[in-house]
C-alpha cells in the first residue's frame, strides 16, 4: 500500500459527541454548541489531566471494560454493539491524531525515534487490514443483494451460491487476524526514557494499539464465526444454526437463506443482515480513515 501523502501542521479544536464522551474536568473551560457537540481548546503540556487526554482514556476505559477478552460473550452479539464499538474506535483515533498535534507530544515521541518507526510499521499493517476488510465487505455486500433478489424470485439454486460467497468471504476476512497477531509480536517499549510525560504518552499509544487489535478481531470473527459454525439451537421455535461469537443480525440473515418457511421473516431477516453489513461498511470505513490520518501524524512527528 502506498505511504498516506504527509500534511503540513496545523492547530485544531477538538470535538467530542454529547452522547459518548463524559463532561470535561472542571478545570478547564469550555465552548459548548447546545444539542450538538463540546469543543476543547488547550495547548497546554498532555499530561493525564489534559482534556484530550482525558477524553481519550475514558474511551480506552469503556471499550476495556466491554471488550476485554473475558468480557467477550460466548454467543452471538448484536450489530449495535459492534457499530459502537467501531464508533469509539473512530474517536479514539481522532484524539489521538489531535493529541500528536500538539507540539509536546511531538517533542516527546522526537526522543524515540526508534520506537516510533516501529508503531509506524503497526498502523501501516492495520491500514493495509481495513483496506482489505473494506473490499471483502463490498463483496458481502453483493452477495447479500444478490440473495435478496434469490429469495424474492424463489430461486433456490441462486441461494446457494449466494451462501457459497458468503461463506468465501467470511474466511478471507478471517485471514486477516494473523496480521493483526504480527503486530503484538513487535518489541514495543521504550528505553533510555526518565521523563514521565514520554512514558505516560508511549502507554496511551500501545493501549490504543492493542484496542484497536482487540475490536477488530471481535468484528472479523464475528462476521467468519456467522457464516461458519454449525450447532443445534432454538429460536423463536425453530431450529437453526447457531453460530458462536457470531453477529446475531447476519445469523439470521444466514437462517433465513436456508429457510423455505415464512416469506415475510425470511425478507425482514435478509432487510436486517443487509442494514448491518451497511453499519459495520459504514463505522469500518471511518477507522480506516482515522487510521490513515494517525499514521500521517506519527511520520509528521519525524519529519517536521
Amino acid at each position: 500500500m502506498m505511504t498516506p501523502k504527509m500534511v503540513a501542521h496545523f492547530r485544531r479544536s477538538v470535538s467530542f459527541s454529547n452522547t459518548a464522551s463524559p463532561p470535561p474536568p472542571p478545570s478547564f473551560s469550555t465552548t459548548k454548541i447546545p444539542g450538538k457537540r463540546i469543543h476543547f481548546r488547550s495547548t497546554s503540556l498532555p499530561t493525564r489531566s489534559h482534556p484530550i487526554l482525558f477524553q481519550l482514556k475514558y474511551h480506552l476505559n469503556q471499550l476495556k471494560s466491554q471488550w476485554a477478552s473475558h468480557t467477550i460473550p460466548d454467543q452471538s452479539i448484536q450489530v449495535d454493539r459492534v457499530s459502537d464499538a467501531l464508533i469509539r474506535l473512530r474517536v479514539i483515533l481522532e484524539s489521538l491524531d489531535d493529541l500528536l498535534d500538539l507540539a509536546p507530544s511531538r517533542d516527546s515521541l522526537r526522543r524515540h525515534p526508534d520506537w516510533v518507526e516501529k508503531v509506524l510499521e503497526d498502523f501501516l499493517v492495520m491500514v493495509d487490514v481495513y483496506g482489505t476488510f473494506q473490499m471483502q465487505i463490498s463483496t458481502l455486500k453483493q452477495c447479500i443483494i444478490t440473495a435478496q433478489l434469490a429469495t424474492k424470485r424463489k430461486d433456490a439454486l441462486k441461494k446457494v451460491v449466494c451462501l457459497k460467497g458468503l461463506k468465501k468471504s467470511g474466511g478471507e476476512i478471517s485471514k486477516l487476524m494473523p496480521f493483526l497477531q504480527t503486530i503484538r509480536l513487535h518489541p514495543n517499549d521504550v528505553t533510555g526514557s526518565d521523563q514521565n510525560v514520554d512514558l505516560e504518552l508511549v502507554g496511551v499509544i500501545k493501549e490504543v494499539i492493542e484496542m484497536i487489535i482487540i475490536i477488530s478481531e471481535a468484528v472479523f470473527s464475528g462476521i467468519y464465526e456467522s457464516f461458519e459454525t454449525r450447532k443445534t439451537s432454538w429460536m423463536m421455535g425453530l431450529k437453526k444454526a447457531k453460530r458462536e461469537k457470531g453477529i446475531k443480525e447476519l445469523e439470521n440473515g444466514i437462517w433465513s437463506l436456508r429457510n423455505y418457511g415464512d416469506e415475510d421473516l425470511n425478507k425482514k431477516m435478509m432487510q436486517s443482515m443487509e442494514e448491518c453489513i451497511d453499519g459495520i461498511e459504514s463505522g469500518s470505513e471511518k477507522v480506516f480513515r482515522s487510521l490513515i490520518n494517525t499514521r500521517v501524524s506519527l511520520l509528521n512527528v519525524l519529519t517536521q
